[in-house]
């Protein structure tokens, strides 16, 4: 067949950034709380050019609690709050106190507790425990989803709300992760005990590490355990830190991060290990010396520590995440946390992102030529239908066909997969009917298990408005007439097509621009026990209270992950390179690609994986892959990454 030039004009930035859109506002009106906005369809003008493949994430993301009134103050959490200690003072000497066996006789599991992944992942068994009260709560929840999913890489996990802790129930687990969101949460006099006595590691983020001081005898046991005073640790949104230091490598932090960061106080050097520094810059971004109520005297402070089974990190770190951020690093502290000496991995993966019926057979067959010369494993990710049903990008005459209809671009993915090529299923259809979802309703420019639409502001509840270069796109909610059973007969149906043309039948699913509703993954998830991709996590998962159709987060993961869904995740954490600026979201050189790859060496278990549309020049790939191979990096293919 003669191929049209719209294989040129792909999304290519959607996928990533979309799904790890973080949308954490209640929705604000009847129209986006629907799902469905008013007179989206026609009113709709046709898409931009190139409309974007990896879309939102960065548009909202997961945000951090604002700076307490003490960080605002400078002043420390406990000053004035009745509890009696004598701040000025330094804590009692004590020895260090003894440790309790948590194992020997631990409680039932709490009924709310939710239990995920499984010990096959790896030998860890974590308790997660969140916080639920207070104007930020649902945020709670949140964190505790993306700490899980982290947790979930080194075996099995159990949330449960820290409210519901009884003593002794670490002595389930292996370790305990807890994040603090909610400042002054209640903690349940058992948690504290078993922090400061008991044997079961503990990772503490965020707020609320100084409850665990508010007497005198604690402060003592806190201190000579741990070696540090949490009693006289300043919240710091005083210092501007875009940066954290970690494994030799350097780390952005969002600047829109203002919620600020504990500060360590350490009182015995020789006890704490510093496992990163959070980085002190003036706004041009040179170097600066650090508040005093840092404690620190230099141009960094302790971002992280750990001592005595304790390890800290001063903030939440899964708030504002980018593949640059030091969200990597936390990912890799909950690792070593829960699986201390384990083996280094240098892993790679690459994508063919958006094949369907309109891509030029000799542009995928040149990747595939090329990927195989290097003897490299790679990934297709395929959707077999292709639909254009108001001839948007066919001179107003509507379009259909399948694999069927394009036996030269079977034939080249039968060579593929000769050569080391697995397929994806990438949806079926990639866009939903004849529905501008939000561009045009063209293949691959559109969503398949989600509604979205375009706004000019950066809001949900903004007015629906036609697409433009410059808008903003916006995902949540049902598509009309659609749930699971329909999502699963959707995907069932596209599987089909590659048995019947002699294709493998995929094993692995690749939800179009990484996003679903609710009922779309639990569809989806009947089909397809693995999906190769980014996700939204949507609140209600742990605690049985689902909220409006935006309230959910996103995330990738640096390496594989089980999902409280039933599903695992294979990693793909370094995007893509797109060379244009589409819907608010910047260019995206190789170079990017291979700066973010670099900066995953820090971990234990190192990931690049990436994704590239055929229809941009082979050169580009090419430098990515050598990059990431410099780097000592080996690809694989996609089921095996771990």
């Amino acid at each position: 067949m003669t191929m049209t030039t719209h294989a040129r004009r792909r999304c290519a930035v959607l996928t990533a950034l979309v799904a790890l859109s973080a949308s954490i506002g209640l929705v604000g009106s009847a129209q986006a709380a629907s799902g469905a906005p008013t007179a989206i369809g026609a009113a709709l003008a046709p898409a931009a050019d190139n409309p974007a493949d990896d879309l939102g994430w960065a548009d909202t993301p997961l945000e951090a609690p604002p700076a307490p009134a003490a960080a605002r103050a400078e002043a420390l959490p406990l000053a004035g709050d009745g509890a009696g200690l004598d701040l000025a003072a330094a804590p009692a000497a004590q020895a260090a106190p003894q440790i309790r066996d948590l194992r020997a006789d631990p409680p039932a599991v709490p009924s709310r507790a939710v239990t995920y992944s499984n010990q096959d992942a790896g030998p860890a068994s974590t308790l997660v425990l969140y916080d639920t009260t207070g104007q930020w709560s649902k945020l709670g929840e949140y964190y505790a989803m993306a700490m899980g999913n982290l947790a979930s890489h080194s075996g099995l996990v159990t949330a449960l709300p820290v409210a519901d802790y009884r003593a002794g129930l670490a002595g389930h687990y292996t370790n305990v992760i807890y994040t603090g969101s909610t400042y002054d949460e209640p903690l349940p006099r058992a948690f504290i005990d078993d922090v400061l006595t008991g044997n079961v590691p503990v990772l503490w983020s965020g707020f609320n590490i100084w409850q665990l001081v508010k007497t005198d005898a604690d402060r003592a046991a806190f201190t000579a355990r741990f070696g540090w005073d949490a009693a006289t640790s300043y919240v710091d949104a005083t210092d501007r830190v875009t940066q954290v230091e970690y494994n030799g490598q350097i780390f952005g932090r969002n600047e829109l991060n203002k919620g600020g960061i504990i500060a360590p106080h350490i009182t015995d050097a020789g006890a704490v290990a510093v496992l990163g520094r959070a980085l002190c810059s003036s706004a041009d971004g040179a170097a600066a010396q650090c508040a005093s109520i840092a404690q620190s005297g230099t141009t960094s402070f302790p971002w992280a520590v750990s001592s005595g089974g304790l390890t800290f990190i001063g903030e939440v770190p899964v708030t504002y995440m980018s593949e640059q951020d030091r969200y990597i690093a936390a990912a890799d502290i909950v690792l070593d946390s829960l699986q201390p000496g384990a083996e280094q991995i240098r892993q790679a993966a690459v994508r063919i992102e958006d094949v369907g019926p309109d891509t030029d057979p000799a542009e995928l067959q040149a990747i595939v030529d090329y990927l195989f010369s290097q003897g490299v494993p790679f990934q297709m990710a395929v959707f077999p239908k292709y639909e254009d049903p108001t001839g948007a990008k066919n001179d107003g005459t509507a379009q259909s066909m399948t694999l069927k209809d394009t036996p030269e671009l079977v034939a080249v993915l039968k060579d593929a997969v000769g050569k080391g090529g697995t397929i994806i299923q990438h949806g079926t259809s990639h866009q939903f009917g004849e529905l501008r979802n939000p561009y045009n309703g063209v293949s691959s420019d559109d969503f398949e298990f989600i509604r979205s639409w375009c706004s000019d502001e950066k809001s949900p509840d903004a007015p629906v408005a036609p697409c433009q270069q410059n808008s903003w796109v916006q995902i949540g909610g049902e598509l009309p007439g659609t749930n699971a059973k329909w999502a699963k007969k959707r995907v069932k149906d596209g599987r089909k097509y590659f048995k019947k043309l002699g294709l493998p039948t995929p094993e692995i699913f690749e939800t179009p621009h990484y996003s679903a509703s609710r009922s779309g993954y639990e569809g989806i998830n009947k089909v397809y026990s693995t999906r190769y991709e980014r996700e939204l996590m949507y609140a209600g998962t742990l605690t049985g209270n689902p909220g409006g159709p935006h309230d959910y987060i996103g995330q990738f993961f640096p390496y594989s992950v089980n999902d409280p869904y039933g599903t695992h995740v294979l990693p793909e954490n370094l995007g893509n390179y797109e060379p244009k600026d589409i819907n608010n979201h910047p260019p995206r050189s190789a170079q990017q690609v291979i700066d973010s790859a670099r900066l995953n060496l820090a971990g234990t278990h190192a990931t690049a994986s990436f994704f590239f549309h055929p229809y941009y020049p082979l050169s580009e790939l090419k430098t990515i892959v050598e990059g990431i191979k410099s780097q000592g990096y080996t690809f694989v293919a996609a089921q095996d990454l771990r």
